[in-house]
């Protein structure tokens, strides 16, 4: 009796206390609070004044910044990020979408591997562990509109930092968009993992106000404001690109530094040794598994040629410089590149390579480009390539940009250049990094990606407008827009022949900006069998004339390997052999 007596009496001295808070009384109760640990819900209770709350707050933040010496606190923003994906995905009756059970398991834990929905009184059932709905985006149901459904989002043990000792999660919810509820179903198992997350979000237990630096910062969730509608997903379920596998559960947000910024027409000074290997490079040469290239369009639809180097990491351990010459038409060098070669890091499976990104900003026109990486101490180049490619201006026409297949996208947090490569967005950007070398494991996943610039507006409909130009300005917000009609046709082959149906279904554009669009989507590649594959998409404006290219349609397609077991590559013999297909993409109800 007298235990229960002092433990109400701290009850109640905590809540006079928190009673004496204006500006953050309800921060404690916000989504950036979900990485409190026991301790720091104790410390936060005992808080009585808005100056140490604000305190608080910033030692809560400073205690989890991965660069103390910046002033930008990447965990902070892209915790940030998430809720913002989270207000505008998961929004019910009365309340915000981060404060919802989805909004809470996107902040802390990201993107799921696989997510799952079921009606149950109808039987029908949406599943993503085969070939996902087109598009970036958690819910991965057309069932939110109607009555309840059971949403189950599972979490692969590869999604967690091994220390947390976390095996796969499922998490199974009721989702009443009418009631405005989405119930854990025995969410005891999450609950140990958010715990598990939230204390590992600590990296500097020491760190204070006056040892980050950093003046205080008020956020959003802390006043009771409401955020603002978010133009990109980040980890998740955002109508925005930027769900993010990228960013592991169960690990501190990461973030992408975005790549250098492009020079437009450079001219450097290429030692003799190298422009001479490079002229003698041809768009015949062989660069199979190390380059992978293509022309894409800015926002404002200027165009540039991206290209990627994968570098195996035995071949990276030295210092690399990149170099290149670009001849017009005419065979006159437009552009020569001489420079420090900063590679990024790509997974497939247990292992880890580099990879170097690159554009090239050019007026357009056709052009050859002879690219290669070159040790800094000098010698053989590491990889070579050579191509044609040419650049047009068509910033009012429908567009397809090239297909990328990736195993990693991740959202960044600073704002990019319109020209970095393999990044999507401006406000809230998404880099897909491609696998230049084509390569999956089978516990991968193969992300597919793709940009839709001016899809046509349906009849009757007001056209989004015209793309600011002029330095200063900013387009108007795409949630403005009228909806595009976009449908796609998806084909996986296996040595030519059809690995299962080929599926046909509307395409859930994400907006990127005014008449910019993105969609891609995840396929688990473990019911795949090793071998080799085509990916296809065919995209159409169903709004253009019938007459018109952009309604017949226009395909990309991208060949990829899937590997044995063991790393290695499937024989072509092995691969014509007769073996189970993998299994077929989920068909909407």
């Amino acid at each position: 009796m007298k235990r229960a007596l002092l433990a109400a009496a701290g009850l109640a001295f905590a809540t006079i206390a928190l009673a004496q808070l204006s500006k953050y009384k309800d921060w404690g109760k916000s989504a950036e609070a979900y990485f409190l640990t026991s301790a720091e819900k104790e410390a936060w209770s005992k808080v009585s004044t808005d100056a140490d709350a604000e305190k608080f707050i910033t030692d809560y933040w400073a205690k989890r910044d991965p660069n103390p010496a910046t002033a930008a606190n990447e965990f902070r923003d892209e915790v940030r990020r998430r809720i913002e994906a989270a207000d505008n995905q998961f929004k019910m009756r009365n309340k915000r979408g981060s404060e919802t059970n989805r909004g809470r398991l996107l902040v802390v834990l990201g993107l799921p591997t696989r997510v799952s929905t079921e009606r149950p009184q109808e039987g029908a059932v949406q599943d993503s562990g085969g070939l996902t709905a087109p598009s970036i985006d958690t819910r991965a149901s057309t069932f939110d509109s109607g009555g309840a459904v059971m949403t189950t989002w599972t979490y692969g043990k590869e999604k967690f930092d091994p220390s947390l000792g976390i095996g796969e999660l499922r998490v199974r919810m009721n989702v009443d968009p009418q009631r405005g509820t989405d119930d854990l179903m025995g969410g005891s198992a999450a609950e140990k993992a958010i715990g598990k997350v939230a204390e590992k979000s600590i990296v500097s237990p020491s760190a204070t106000t006056a040892t980050a630096g950093i003046a205080p910062a008020v956020p959003a969730a802390a006043t009771g404001a409401p955020a603002a509608p978010a133009a990109a997903a980040p980890p998740a379920p955002a109508p925005a690109p930027a769900p993010a596998p990228a960013a592991s559960a169960g690990r501190a947000p990461a973030v992408a530094a975005a790549p250098p910024p492009p020079a437009s027409a450079a001219s450097a000074t290429i030692p003799a040794e190298v422009r001479s290997a490079l002229e003698g490079l041809t768009p015949r040469s062989k660069a199979e598994g190390t380059f992978w290239a293509g022309d894409f369009r800015t926002i404002t639809g200027e165009p540039f040629y991206a290209l990627q180097f994968y570098v195996p990491n035995e071949k990276a351990a030295q210092g690399l410089k990149f170099g290149g010459v670009v001849w017009n038409e005419a065979n006159q060098p437009v552009g020569s590149y001489w420079e420090d070669a900063s590679l990024v890091e790509v997974k497939s499976g247990s292992r880890t390579d580099k990879a170097f990104d690159r554009s090239i900003a050019l007026p357009p026109g056709s052009y050859r480009g002879a690219f290669g990486l070159f040790p800094a101490s000098g010698g053989a180049p590491v990889a070579t390539a050579a191509a044609n490619f040419k650049l047009e201006s068509h910033p009012n026409e429908f567009g397809v940009s090239p297909l990328i297949l990736a195993n990693t996208l991740t959202p960044l947090t600073k704002r990019p250049s319109p020209t970095d490569p393999f990044v999507f967005g401006m406000e809230k950007p998404i880099k897909v990094e491609p696998k230049a070398d084509r390569k999956f494991a089978k516990e991968d996943s193969l992300w597919y990606f793709y940009a839709v610039s001016n899809p046509a507006t349906a009849a009757g409909a007001t056209p989004p407008p015209a793309p600011a130009t002029t330095p200063g300005t900013t387009a108007a917000a795409p949630a403005a827009e009228p909806k595009p009609r976009i449908m796609t046709r998806i084909s996986v082959q296996r040595d030519g022949k059809d690995a299962f149906q080929p599926l046909t279904s509307p395409a859930e554009l994400q907006p990127l900006a005014a008449g910019y669009f993105a969609s891609g989507s995840e396929i688990p590649l473990s019911s795949f069998e090793a071998g080799y594959y085509t990916f296809g998409i065919q995209v159409r404006d169903m709004n253009a004339p019938k007459d018109s290219v952009a309604y017949k349609g226009i395909e990309r397609k991208e060949d990829f390997v899937v590997l044995n077991p063991d790393g290695s590559l499937p024989s072509r013999a092995a691969a014509a052999k007769t073996a189970p297909k993998p299994k077929a993409p989920a068909k909407k109800p």
